[in-house]
């Protein structure tokens, strides 16, 4: 008979690790899947096995009973007992034995990176962290060649995962945006910086550069594009038109679709298709639109923190100008006549212990400009790039629904012609046409979901960007507390000395006579 554990006192780590797993599919819990998952020094390969075989009847784990029955084995094996599933029976009415394993986020970590490796079309197996790390890319300008006419600029482009430095040219990255549009249409691709042929300045050759390491950055951060031979080829290829070189090799690339092996499908087989199709698209439309809603609300942020930097560059470069004016004041050799202060002989005083505050006037433009270049690099290199993808998911949309409406005036168009009378290779055409665009969007919606689940993955960036640029703020607010405190120290020693001095020592002061 088989043992129930719903009697029994079911310790919290049972119930959050059956929740971690569900989390991803509790069906996906295989055999293949459930020994790299738990094994260790006190749980081995043939533990496990036979644990497995012992209480598992099916292809995968399929109950919440069966699931709790293997984690109270693996704590009876790690007491020394022997795999039996007759020792449950003790259990009934007391609490299970707790195994001892690894922690919750750990096992969490190996079982996405288990399902990594056997995931399905539809499912992304990589959090925000395993994105980051699948490389990292630097751009940046390479000197100018000396006696070149013609002013083009290079880029040095490095990966850290190839290990690798190249030289690349604008026309480079054309080539690579033209063959990857042509081979993944239905992958996020970020739109390419736009060419410039006039009025090149500083500031525009250093957008571009931001641009384009961005742009590498996203491709090179995307599961299915980064491993392949077009990514490679541009991160490492060393000899001279990269672009031209690069188009030669992958001229008779196929797309994604068309490199899939061919399928039969039966009438039942495509009804079912169309129910899970019409499943999706809803599914898609939802997501389209929530995606659409949080660009509109990050361009936004974008826009708003890029007003607030432009201010306080504009604050710091007051800042010092107000530095620039007190050490004049301070260095103003002008002599002051008792007869223009009367009484009042507190300036010169003033005017001596100014000339210690344009440090402190200095420290905190310093320290403004400090906060705006990290700022200015948290929202180029970060909340730029997670834009940009979410408006290459944008553009990704743009052509699934063209996709679509493409199938619905094939759909259209073959039912006009079931009208009339057609020959046997007409109908056989038809079907085939018809068939050829109803499997190519299947595909496309499949990759439409995984590329969803990479937009929902990425977002994690947000909270680091936010992070960031709250620790700006507090590291700079605590030292401008700081100088504005010795600020106003300053000035009520300032004070203090005036106070301190005797009329005969005021009198005196230099600067000040009588008349």
């Amino acid at each position: 008979m088989p043992v129930d554990l719903s009697t029994g006192s079911i310790p919290p780590i049972y119930r959050n690790l059956f929740e971690m797993i569900n989390l991803h599919g509790i069906d996906k819990l295989t055999l293949a899947v459930f020994v790299p998952l738990f094994e260790s020094n006190t749980l081995t390969q043939t533990i496990l096995n036979q644990i497995w075989t012992a209480v598992i009847k099916t292809n995968s784990i399929s109950s919440r009973n069966d699931f709790y029955k293997c984690l109270a084995l693996m704590a009876l094996v790690q007491q020394g007992k022997n795999v039996d599933e007759k020792l449950l029976d003790n259990y009934v009415n007391r609490e299970l034995p707790i195994p001892t394993l690894d922690a919750l986020n750990e096992l969490e970590d190996r079982l996405i990176r288990i399902l990594r490796s056997d995931q399905g079309k539809t499912t992304l197996c990589f959090r925000y962290g395993d994105l980051c790390s699948l490389d990292t890319i630097q751009v940046n300008v390479a000197p100018e060649k000396k006696g070149v006419i013609i002013r083009h600029f290079e880029y040095e482009v490095t990966s850290m995962h190839y290990k690798n430095k190249v030289s690349r040219r604008y026309n480079d990255f054309v080539a690579l945006h033209e063959l990857l549009s042509l081979k993944y249409p239905f992958r996020i691709i970020p739109q390419l910086p736009p060419k410039k042929t006039v009025n090149v300045d500083k500031e525009f050759i250093e957008e571009r550069r931001r641009s384009l390491k961005r742009y590498l950055q996203i491709l090179c951060r995307h599961p299915t594009i980064c491993e392949i031979e077009i990514i490679k080829f541009f991160l490492t290829f060393q000899g001279t038109s990269c672009g031209d070189n690069m188009k030669a090799t992958f001229k008779n690339t196929l797309d994604e679709f068309s490199c899939e092996p061919p399928t039969s499908s039966s009438s039942i087989d495509r009804i079912e298709r169309h129910e899970e199709d019409s499943t999706g698209i809803r599914m898609f439309r939802i997501s389209e639109t929530h995606i659409s809603f949080l660009y509109q609300q990050f361009s936004q942020i974008r826009t708003y923190l890029k007003n607030i930097n432009e201010r306080n560059f504009k604050t710091a470069d007051e800042y010092l100008a107000i530095e620039k004016s007190l050490q004049l004041i301070s260095s103003d050799s002008t002599r002051i006549e008792r007869w223009a202060t009367g009484l009042n002989d507190y300036w010169p005083t003033i005017q001596g212990g100014l000339a210690t505050l344009p440090f402190e006037i200095n420290a905190v433009a310093e320290r403004i400009n400090e906060e705006c270049r990290y700022a200015d690099e948290v929202i180029n290199d970060h909340l730029d790039m997670l834009i940009e993808l979410l408006q290459g998911y944008k553009d990704l949309c743009k052509r699934f629904e063209e996709a679509l409406q493409i199938e619905q005036r094939a759909i259209q168009k073959a039912t006009n012609q079931n009208k009339r009378s057609l020959t046997t290779n007409e109908v056989s055409t038809k079907n085939d046409n018809l068939n050829s665009i109803e499997k190519r969007n299947n595909h496309a919606l499949k990759c439409i979901q995984t590329e969803t689940q990479l937009i929902y993955a990425n977002l994690e960036a947000f909270v680091y960007i936010l992070s960031s640029l709250g620790n700006i703020q507090s590291k700079i607010s605590s030292d401008l507390l700081d100088i504005w405190k010795s600020f106003s120290n300053k000035i009520s020693e300032l004070g203090q000395t005036y106070v301190n001095k005797s009329s005969i020592q005021r009198t005196n002061t230099i600067g000040l006579k009588n008349k």
